[in-house]
């Protein structure tokens, strides 16, 4: 299926933009996660973040459309709007031009039935003054005659008035009515026009995102080739190492001070703080996502505002991250001091319970070869 069958497809079934959205970084996750590189190995890092670079483009682009796709929609259901107003107003406009039509017709009727009403009133088709009178018997038939006529000519004049007025009335709607059709017509034309520039945009977007997606796609394939995969002794929990610089401003207070208080986005002597210190140490950026080991996983997209530095979590191994492991209650984070050629980590870290290499709650611990798999990292870059 292409892209754009995709988007259509997305439309039809009223997927809404977040679902989109979350889809696809979902397998943008998945893409960027399914591959290792290892420690210093440039060129494997250059395709990978060229993949990542494109596959984002793509999204950004796939996203575009969609959001164009909306504005379409949009446009379509006013034009459809549109179309049925002008529809209105034509039928109206027939209408009007049969009544207007009716109405002359009726008006030209009652002139003429008035008129032949005069006719008709013993005047012998002659209604002048001298003729009315010489056919009368008396002064008084002849006024009777001459207020009949009268009476006769002031219906015909009322009703013809009556009648034209009623033309008038519905010449006036008719005009009306083709002015408004005038300017439906004059808004249709407007909204087809920006549909078009719309659809040219969208277009435009999804070519953009094919094209981006073929590019990473092609540095994907790249990335197989120099992908690393971490030996199987990258399990463990390590072995305790002496020596480690320790530069935890609270060291000299654990573990006495175990959970008394907060610093540095957990409680003292504990992991959570030591690791979020050693991250504002290294890196300038502070803990504000929470204070057990799943909040860890879930800190993706902080920024540092004077660097730039930007966090997001996968489970390849680096120096100066922050490892989390889950598991139990509350979980445990290390900070990787460094990557081994096997995939296993050097690490210092907080209250871990293991008097057996010399590990205790509570306090500083540092270890190496620890293993890595099924281990999140929250990186600074």
């Amino acid at each position: 299926m292409t892209r754009k069958n995709k988007n259509s497809y997305k439309r039809i079934f009223g997927y809404s933009f977040i679902m989109t959205l979350v889809a696809l970084l979902t397998i943008f996750t998945v893409k960027t996660s399914a591959y290792n590189c290892k420690p210093g190995d440039t060129e494997c890092e250059a395709a990978k973040a060229n993949m990542q670079q494109n596959q984002a483009a793509a999204n950004e682009f796939s996203n575009k459309a969609d959001s164009v796709a909306g504005v379409i929609d949009q446009l379509n259901s006013e034009i459809g709007s549109l179309n049925g107003e002008i529809a209105a107003s034509e039928n109206k406009i027939k209408e009007l031009k049969v009544q207007i039509t009716e109405t002359e017709q009726k008006l030209s009727e009652t002139q003429a039935a008035l008129a032949e009403m005069l006719v008709n009133m013993h005047f012998s088709g002659d209604s002048e003054p001298i003729t009315i009178l010489a056919g009368s018997k008396s002064i008084s038939d002849y006024a009777e005659k001459q207020a009949r006529e009268d009476v006769a000519k002031q219906e015909i004049t009322a009703a013809s008035e009556r009648v034209k007025t009623m033309r008038e009335e519905l010449q006036a709607k008719k005009d009306e009515a083709e002015q408004t059709l005038e300017s439906l017509e004059g808004k249709r034309t407007l909204v087809a026009s920006k549909r078009e520039t719309q659809k040219s945009l969208m277009a435009e977007y999804e070519k953009n995102a094919d094209e981006a997606s073929a590019l990473a796609s092609y540095w994907e394939e790249q990335l197989k080739a120099l992908a690393w995969t971490p030996p199987s002794n990258s399990v463990g929990n390590g072995s305790r190492s002496w020596g480690a610089n320790n530069t935890y401003p609270y060291r000299y207070n654990c573990p006495q001070d175990n959970v008394r208080y907060s610093a540095y986005g957990g409680a003292v002597c504990q992991c959570t703080s030591y690791a979020s210190y050693k991250a504002q140490e290294r890196w300038g950026i502070v803990n504000t996502w929470g204070g057990h080991a799943y909040n860890y996983v879930n800190a993706v997209g902080y920024t540092v505002p004077s660097t730039g530095i930007r966090t997001y979590v996968d489970k390849n191994p680096a120096p100066n991250t922050i490892a989390i492991q889950l598991g139990g209650s509350y979980g445990h984070v290390m900070w990787v001091e460094s990557v081994n050629a096997n995939g296993s980590i050097n690490v210092t870290e907080y209250n871990v319970n293991w008097p057996s290499i010399g590990c205790y709650l509570g306090d500083f611990c540092s270890r190496n070869n620890v293993g890595s798999a099924g281990t999140w990292f929250l990186h600074f870059d």
